[in-house]
């Protein structure tokens, strides 16, 4: 007995053909609960499970039942691992290998992945359109102003936009995008110009404008006649009859004419800049003469004035005056002549007054030396000093024998002092 119970345990016991039946029995009865026992539908979730490497219910209840063929022979004392002989414990694996194989559904798994993918694909599309819709608002930006400025030459010409006014140049204006009309005025000069603003554009513009024409200043000249109705010219051109006022004329000296049929006067009138000369003249009337004439000689031209009125002057022709008496100045003022006189005019005559000009001093000189004569007068040889000549305008003569002969004309006038000199070496 000791002999063969060592014999069981030093060595594994052979098979009898007894235990390879049961072992077959035991095989077939665990396929027969296998087949009755029912599989589990596979929930929709399986092929998710799956599809990112879990096991599902049913692989998991395979394992369990590789692990034990047989479910009601299965009790928890067994799940302590114990050696098995090793024919059985192949037999045992080959067993549970063909048991779980058909636990596995072969249909609905390819649907239930391509679900999965649509809605992963949503997901991802959905993500995609939010941050678009954050970085890329749909709400368009408000366009923002564009500047424009305006430059002319001359300035402060006026501007408008669109009809507006805007102000003067130089001129920086904020414009909301889009077509404008620029329109620039200054001193009846205008340009239109279209304008196309784009949104932030900065625009400038010059133009060069016209200049305003210079405004002609003039000065008029109010002539009256007794009796009216007198043909009156003024510096020889016809500008109607009398009473006239004449209302374009330069400010200059002008002379006024009248004439009618029994008679004609002139003067010589100072106009003003904007202002307004008046002159009257008296001429004869058919019924008796009521005015006479007056007539100045003099080496020089002279100016008329009777209460601070150029009435004629004495190179031209009479002078018609009102008959009586009248207190006149006759006047040169380049040569600062200026002298009164009072004269009685008779009506229907002619008056003569002659002018004889004063003397005043002067001196003459030449280089080396010459002798001297004056409007053909000799006054000797210079120096010549304090000489007495009257004021106008002279011809003096410069004569030397060996240097020649000079001439030049010299104006006198009554301010003096008056220094003449040559010098006959040059």
């Amino acid at each position: 007995m000791r002999l063969g119970t060592s014999r069981a345990l030093g060595k594994p016991m052979q098979s009898s053909p007894r235990a390879a039946r049961e072992t077959r029995i035991e095989g077939q009865e665990t396929a027969e609960l296998n087949e009755q026992a029912p599989v589990p539908e596979e929930r929709w979730y399986s092929g998710l499970v799956r599809l990112f490497g879990g096991k599902s219910a049913s692989q998991k209840t395979a394992d369990i039942t590789a692990a034990n063929p047989n479910a009601l022979l299965a009790f928890p004392s067994e799940a302590i691992s114990r050696p098995e002989p090793a024919p059985l414990a192949d037999a045992a694996k080959r067993t549970a290998q063909k048991t779980a194989t058909p636990a596995i559904p072969a249909t609905g798994s390819p649907k239930l992945v391509r679900i999965a993918l649509i809605v992963s694909a949503v997901a991802v599309v959905a993500a995609i359109g939010a941050v678009a819709v954050q970085r890329f608002p749909l709400t368009p930006r408000e366009p923002r102003p564009g500047n424009l400025t305006i430059n002319t030459r001359p300035i402060d010409a006026e501007v408008l936009i669109d009809g507006t006014r805007r102000g003067t140049t130089p001129l920086t204006l904020s414009l909301t995008p889009g077509t404008h009309t620029i329109t620039v005025r200054s001193a009846g000069d205008e340009r239109i110009v279209p304008l196309t603003l784009a949104s932030g554009a900065e625009v400038s513009h010059y133009f060069e404008m016209k200049p305003a024409e210079p405004a002609v200043v003039v000065g008029r000249v109010s002539v009256v006649t007794d009796p009216p109705g007198a043909r009156v010219s003024v510096d020889g051109k016809a500008r109607g009859t009398s009473p006239i006022t004449v209302t374009d004329l330069t400010p200059a000296d002008h002379k006024v004419t009248v004439t009618s049929d029994t008679g004609s006067a002139e003067r010589t009138i100072t106009v003003a800049a904007g202002g307004t000369a008046s002159v009257m003249f008296s001429l004869p009337k058919v019924s008796g003469p009521v005015g006479g004439w007056l007539a100045i000689a003099a080496p020089f031209d002279v100016e008329v004035v009777e209460h601070d009125d150029v009435i004629g002057s004495g190179g031209a022709s009479r002078i018609m005056l009102a008959a009586g008496r009248h207190d006149i100045t006759l006047l040169n003022r380049s040569l600062g002549y200026q002298e009164a006189r009072k004269v009685d005019v008779t009506a229907g005559k002619t008056m003569a007054i002659k002018v004889d000009p004063p003397k005043v001093n002067i001196s003459v000189n030449a280089r080396p030396w010459a002798d001297v004569s004056l409007d053909g007068a000799s006054l000797g040889q210079t120096p010549i000093s304090n000489l007495q000549v009257a004021i106008g305008t002279h011809e003096m003569v410069f004569r030397h024998p060996q240097l020649g002969e000079r001439r030049q004309s010299v104006t006198v006038t009554a301010k003096g002092p008056n220094r003449i000199a040559a010098d006959l070496t040059k």
